[in-house]
């Protein structure tokens, strides 16, 4: 390595370390609930809640799925089990909800060019979903749909997503006008930011911070502890976010990138604990 690379290095690892010792104490030893992540085309106004009248229920019960519609048309819906999304479908169409629901598992995406985005969506058309009250473990969403405000045409295109970094789920809900394809999947190849503190972190991440893979593994394997890697490589020059973006988000990942092999002169720049004795070494060619 050349005098001008190595000095390079040295001065990005001493910024990223006195960047991580400053967040460390507020990123340590979270253990978060299952995140919701919303991706909204275009956003829905709040708008007065109906009183509930007739009420009519359909779905998969509650460990799957809840859609129940008033008489004002008003369709309440409740979401546990993320990949039947088939289900759900259907029911949303029974309640006349004219939705196409898709599945899109960590590491995929859907092809773009789905169809034709409405730009002035109704106000109050849709709530943006929220946690389920009561459900501590925030394994579920819900949300609420005016069917009275659709328009001929129009479809609710809702993509139930999995996170590739964490495993969170989300949703991205578009309405859309005319023909809408259907999702086919291909591999995700967008870069995911990756945060400079993860939520995830381990108390122990900094004795290994800035070493090798192949000083660090043993170390954690002597413990009894399995590691995994999460490949990542510094934020792509050209990006035009703020100058705070790159403390805050150092690094990015793609999830068609996570089969790399990784070999053991790669760099960690932090470790966290996604599965109770699992270590996962976010890893980079280079600092």
């Amino acid at each position: 390595m050349n005098e001008t690379l190595a000095g390079f290095e040295e001065r990005r690892l001493a910024e990223l370390k006195d960047h991580i010792a400053a967040r460390a104490a507020a990123g340590r030893n979270r253990r978060p609930r299952r995140r919701i992540m919303f991706a909204m085309a275009a956003g829905a106004a709040a708008a007065t809640v109906a009183a509930v009248a007739t009420v009519t229920s359909l779905g998969g019960g509650d460990t799957a799925y809840a859609v129940t519609k008033d008489s004002d048309g008003i369709v309440h819906v409740t979401v546990r089990d993320f990949a039947d999304a088939k289900g759900l479908n259907r029911q949303l169409t029974s309640l006349g909800v004219p939705a196409l629901v898709d599945y899109v598992p960590a590491g995929q995406r859907c092809r773009d060019e789905r169809g034709t985005a409405v730009r002035d969506v109704p106000r109050g058309l849709y709530h943006a979903p929220a946690n389920i009250p009561g459900d501590k473990e925030g394994h579920g969403w819900q949300m609420r749909i005016d069917t009275k405000l659709f328009k001929p045409g129009q479809t609710f295109v809702w993509t139930l997503e999995v996170d590739p970094i964490y495993g969170w789920t989300g949703t991205s809900t578009i309405l859309m006008h005319g023909p809408v394809a259907p999702c086919v999947l291909v591999p995700d190849d967008t870069p995911h930011n990756v945060p400079a503190v993860s939520p995830l972190r381990v108390t122990s991440s900094q004795a290994y911070e800035g070493k090798t893979v192949g000083r660090v593994r043993p170390e954690i394997e002597k413990r009894g502890l399995k590691v995994t890697y999460l490949v990542t490589e510094p934020r792509p020059a050209g990006d035009r976010r703020p100058r705070e973006a790159s403390r805050d988000i150092p690094y990015v990942m793609y999830p068609n990138k996570q089969n790399t092999p990784v070999g053991d002169d790669w760099f960690v720049w932090q470790v966290d604990e996604p599965r109770q004795g699992t270590f996962r070494l976010m890893v980079t060619r280079e600092l």
